[in-house]
């Protein structure tokens, strides 16, 4: 996974690619989408989904933290951005009043590996509903915690622990030992374990939702994770029915969950 970062016309290709053949299909089951639409992605990254999105004919803003994610997101779409349609804007979502600084709220939202990453979950949620048109739809995608790299260890650079699966519900103690025996530098270890503060299962996930007031439009289980396609491929595969069916068992096979959700 460094090495995909690394090689950040591969990243963003993979992340333009999974939108194009799995994001917008899965989100056009709940809400077509039209040329003109306004389109808000946080935690847009390198910018490959907003690119994606821009292509549909949306008017497209990235949120994204990291400066030097937002400058290559910028080197990748400078005509978008030049014409106006695309807007990367390095802020904290927590510091826009949706409601003041908006001069017109979003039809389509995206959170693709985000929402793990997130402290404080509810309040997020609770904050990123305002966001919304009242017909707006807000996609998730997020690798639940129990899954086999639920803890992100795939990012690290030991080529043994970046493929070991499940160790990262040891307990944090172990688990932070083992990644020293290893010699996994403490920035490294400090990212993963961050993950671990912040896990995120199928259940609590639905749970927060419902209590931000979010109804659930579409929801998929994958298997094998469709951006497995582009990132190792892998050819994409969703949960079985029966297993989707079982709550806290689906957490530990289940891959990455697709979610659509509206307002209720």
């Amino acid at each position: 996974m460094i090495e995909l970062q690394g090689d950040h016309n591969r990243y963003f290709q993979q992340q333009f690619d999974t939108t194009v053949e799995f994001i917008i299909p899965f989100i056009e089951r709940e809400k077509k989408i039209e040329k003109g639409m306004r389109f808000l992605e946080v935690g847009s990254g390198y910018g490959g989904i907003c690119k994606a999105f821009a292509n549909a004919g949306c008017r497209v803003t990235g949120i994204e933290l990291l400066d030097h994610a937002s400058k290559i997101a910028r080197d990748f779409m400078p005509e978008e951005i030049k014409s106006g349609q695309v807007e990367i804007i390095n802020r904290n979502v927590y510091d826009i009043n949706p409601d003041k600084d908006l001069d017109e709220k979003y039809d389509i939202i995206v959170l693709k590996d985000t929402i793990e990453h997130i402290h404080n979950q509810e309040k997020f949620v609770a904050h990123i509903i305002h966001f919304l048109k009242p017909d707006g739809v807000i996609f998730f995608a997020f690798p639940p915690w129990f899954m086999p790299f639920g803890g992100h260890q795939q990012s690290l650079d030991s080529k043994f622990l970046d493929k070991l699966p499940y160790f990262h519900i040891l307990p944090t103690p172990i688990y932070r030992g083992i990644m020293k025996m290893f010699g996994e530098i403490e920035g490294r270890i400090v990212d993963v374990l961050e993950v671990k503060e912040t896990q995120i299962s199928i259940n609590r996930f639905e749970r927060i939702t419902k209590q931000a007031g979010f109804a659930i439009g579409q929801r998929e289980f994958y298997l094998i994770n469709p951006s497995y396609k582009y990132k190792f491929g892998a050819k994409p595969k969703k949960q079985y029915g029966f297993i989707a069916a079982l709550p806290w068992v689906r957490d530990f096979i289940t891959t990455t969950c697709y979610y659509v959700l509206k307002k209720k």
